[in-house]
């Protein structure tokens, strides 16, 4: 019997077959159909982890990997069954290394966790849009979720990884692969294997450790806030500030999803923040670390306000009045959400995001077409989030809609079903890079890249030849 066999590498108590526990792990904060799997395995170390992939590799058990204690596209969801291995017990900090400004973690490590930790050592990770608290900072780094801070040498925060592939086989990335070595560099020595498990969904191995790369804590630092009417009003002062290194972390929320940030006397602050916000607020900070931190902050400011005077905007210590917005937003950058709601899912329970990739010059034509297909499903506009996060200096931008469903209410959720649906297809339609196609966005994107798919098919059966790894997922 398979599982008194995965209960010997485990131990019995890691080894969950109950309903609840099974119904619990079925399904997700999307809107995907809800799967079943045979049973979730917790192993405790990457020896284990290959035992019970060896297991299953040869008795053609699907396997899931789960690092995280929330899921929201359905990338976790065992459209054929299997056995789900979470992999949250696996949870230390291995080792970080200030001097070359990396940390090596567990699957299990959440933001918070890391952050607290980092700040023992004066550094700080690369998080992106005030994560969830139960999220895994290997997940988020190897799913390419974006991060707050443009710079180009972090918009690859992946160093090296281990992987256990799905024979069984232990593999190292990088300088890793080599002995006695610092595992720093993904490049080399051979062929560069890390990006076939980015964005990959668990269907090419189980990554057990990752090195990503971290940032100076600053010793000082200033928040500016600056507001706009229109989304296309703040896009040459992002590409200007962006062009000349100006600034941290750089992001554009509208007014509803500030609001759903900032709010703390719920939903009181909530409301009467979405009527006194701008419409549009971008978010800048100057930070100045480690060596002579004041004298960056002023130079950069400076050029901050000639661009300003340029262009005419305003930065400011806070919008609409807000007292305290400078601390209230150093806070919450600098200190993840470790227990209470989710700022997102605030509204409803759930929020139903559409994000891709495009340049920042288009993003007026993309919410224009938001906007024209949330009115054919008679969709409150008012009532969407809009977060623009520019990537790599301005070179392209993170673009995101996202929409509140109560997915417990069977009539909003078909609806929030049936716009989601149209309005991703009419985005990829008009060139929205879909770089992360979860759920239905996999059929999407993989019918309207012959090549890429044919590929990626290869690839998957020469990593999983008995397609056992999260089977179902991308174009598998």
């Amino acid at each position: 019997m398979i599982r008194k066999r995965v209960e010997a590498i485990v131990g019995k108590k890691n080894v969950l077959d109950d309903e609840a526990t099974l119904d619990a792990y079925s399904k997700d904060l999307s809107l995907n159909q809800p799967r079943r799997p045979s049973m979730v395995v917790k192993p405790k170390n990457a020896e284990e982890v290959q035992r019970v992939v060896k297991l299953a590799n040869k008795n053609l058990i699907p396997v899931i990997p789960v690092s995280s204690g929330i899921h929201n596209h359905g990338e976790t969801i065992p459209d054929q069954g299997g056995i789900v291995m979470d992999l949250r017990r696996m949870d230390k900090i291995v080792q970080i290394d200030s001097r070359n400004r990396k940390v090596k973690i567990e699957p299990g490590v959440t933001w918070g966790k890391l952050q607290e930790a980092l700040k023992k050592h004066d550094q700080m990770a690369l998080n992106p849009l005030f994560p969830h608290p139960e999220m895994s900072v290997l997940t988020s780094s190897l799913e390419r979720n974006p991060m707050l801070i443009p710079k180009y040498e972090y918009a690859e925060p992946v160093l090296t990884m281990e992987i256990v592939l799905p024979q069984g086989d232990l593999f190292r990335t990088g300088t890793a692969s080599a002995a006695n070595t610092e595992e720093a560099y993904p490049e080399g020595p051979g062929i560069d294997f890390f990006r076939l498990f980015q964005g990959a969904q668990g269907t090419m191995g189980v990554v057990t450790w990752l090195n990503i790369k971290t940032e100076y804590r600053p010793k000082h630092q200033k928040v500016f806030f600056i507001p706009f009417k229109k989304i296309e009003d703040a896009v040459d002062p992002i590409y200007q500030l962006q062009r000349k290194h100006i600034g941290n972390e750089c992001f554009l929320l509208n007014s509803f999803n500030l609001a759903l940030l900032l709010a703390e006397d719920w939903p009181k602050d909530f409301e009467e923040l979405k009527e006194i916000l701008p419409p549009y607020t971008l978010t800048v900070v100057i930070a100045g670390a480690p060596r002579r931190p004041l004298e960056r902050i002023a130079y950069e400011e400076e050029a901050m306000q000639e661009i300003a005077s340029q262009l005419l905007f305003q930065p400011s210590s806070t919008v609409a009045g807000v007292a305290g917005l400078q601390d209230i937003m150093l806070e919450k950058l600098r200190t993840p959400q470790e227990n209470g709601s989710y700022w997102k899912n605030r509204l409803k329970g759930s929020s139903q995001d559409v994000f891709f990739i495009t340049t920042m010059d288009r993003a007026k034509e993309f919410q224009q077409k938001v906007m024209e297909v949330c009115g054919e499903f008679n969709y409150p506009t008012q009532d969407m989030g809009i977060y623009l996060q520019p990537l790599e200096r301005g070179r392209a931008c993170h673009l995101e809609f996202s929409f509140p469903c109560d997915l417990n209410a069977e009539r909003e959720r078909e609806k929030i079903r049936e716009l989601y649906l149209s309005l991703s297809e009419e985005l990829i339609n008009m060139g929205g890079f879909f770089s992360r196609p979860y759920g239905p966005w996999a059929d999407m994107v993989y019918q309207r890249a012959a090549t890429y798919t044919s590929t990626l098919k290869e690839v998957k059966k020469v990593f999983d030849p008995n397609s056992i790894m999260n089977p179902g997922k991308l174009c598998y």
